[in-house]
């Protein structure tokens, strides 16, 4: 008889459930049990693990935010994602240069939300000659400029969140819970219970609630909304064309869009701003001829060479908070804690986003 479970029928206990298996609630799990490693932890999906957004993502991380708190969080990110690249061996991540193509009036505006603060500055003959060669065509109206910053990451979300996992599961009384999908969370007898859609129930001392994109369908819709939380989708296409080495990735800055080398795939992988709100992840999500049409008119005046090349891509469902700011806040007590909003930048914030949910359960100030 397992010692989580005392007698025949009672659920199954946890010192802490995370529900979850993306970056943020593993990321949660794993800090847990480097704080306590008699923590036992739980780790529930309805799915598989890094399914979802996280499986989706391009992963780059460009520390910055349009106001303090989006930068002192991005900031602190990046200084945990070193820190797990020393405690892992290896966090996944790759620099990469990144050049910026903006409206000359927004570059102290975009200096502005550098996290680390750096400034940008304007590309040398050397880095257009290399943009040049790079993408084919390229093109910018008198009133934009190229600049470049400091190399910024590339990461594997899914490989780290395996990894975060593995570490995790690789002690004996932690446990995953896959098809799990959790309906209800009630406190009874002074525990938290989860209740799944098949009336399957564990109870956990304290429960982590990183739902990602289906927040608005779960234990925590109500406490999301009423925070102006929304879900809409987020749409990468592909350009079929090997990128060169040592290719920066370019950001078109004034249309919220990126071109950035997949060197694994061998193609680009170009991010555009989805017009459509309120595309929840379970409903049937495709690249439709708005999306293609968007992605065809930023490249025919921008990088026409690689319109022949693009084909396909990625499309999934995201969590957007008002301001972009994810939300991390107690639910209906302090032992229940969500950790939603990644905003598209769920990846490159999660470190953050864990740290301060389990800091809340813990009793700790936030950082």
């Amino acid at each position: 008889m397992s010692e989580r479970t005392t007698r025949t029928g009672e659920a199954p206990h946890y010192d802490l459930a995370v529900v979850g298996a993306g970056a943020v609630g593993a990321l949660a799990a794993y800090y847990a049990v480097r704080r306590d490693p008699g923590r036992r932890v739980a780790v529930i999906t309805h799915a598989g693990r890094g399914t979802g957004a996280t499986r989706l993502s391009a992963g780059f991380d460009t520390p910055t935010g349009h106001n303090p708190a989006q930068r002192a969080l991005a900031a602190r990110s990046t200084a945990l994602f070193d820190e797990l690249a020393a405690g892992l061996g290896d966090a996944g991540r790759a620099p990469v240069d990144v050049r910026w193509l903006v409206t000359r009036e927004n570059t102290a505006a975009l200096d502005a939300t550098m996290a680390d603060g750096g400034r940008t500055r304007p590309v040398t003959g050397e880095q257009r000659a290399l943009l040049d060669r790079t993408f084919p065509g390229l093109a910018h109206d008198d009133e934009q400029v190229l600049l470049a910053t400091a190399p910024m990451t590339a990461g594997q979300p899914q490989w780290l969140t395996d990894r975060l996992l593995d570490e995790v599961l690789g002690r004996p009384d932690n446990t995953l819970l896959e098809g799990f999908r959790v309906t209800e969370v009630r406190r009874t007898g002074g525990r938290v219970e989860l209740v799944a859609a098949d009336g399957g129930r564990i109870t956990a001392s304290k429960a982590v609630l990183a739902p990602g994109p289906w927040v608005l369908d779960g234990p925590v819709a109500a406490a999301a909304r009423e925070r102006g939380a929304r879900v809409k989708k987020v749409v990468a296409f592909h350009i079929m064309t090997p990128p060169p080495p040592g290719a920066p990735a370019l950001v078109l800055e004034d249309a919220d869009a990126f071109l950035l080398p997949h060197h694994p795939g061998g193609h680009w992988i170009f991010s555009i701003t989805s017009p459509d709100w309120d595309r929840g992840p379970d409903e049937p999500l495709a690249i439709d001829a708005r999306d293609r049409q968007l992605a065809r008119a930023l490249l025919a005046r921008h990088v026409p060479g690689f319109l022949p090349h693009l084909l396909g891509g990625r499309v999934f469902s995201d969590c957007f908070t008002p301001g972009h700011l994810p939300v991390v806040d107690t639910v209906g007590g302090d032992d229940v804690v969500m950790a939603i909003g990644g905003s598209g930048s769920g990846y490159r914030l999660a470190p953050a986003m864990a740290e301060d949910a389990l800091n809340l359960l813990d009793g700790r100030p936030r950082t």
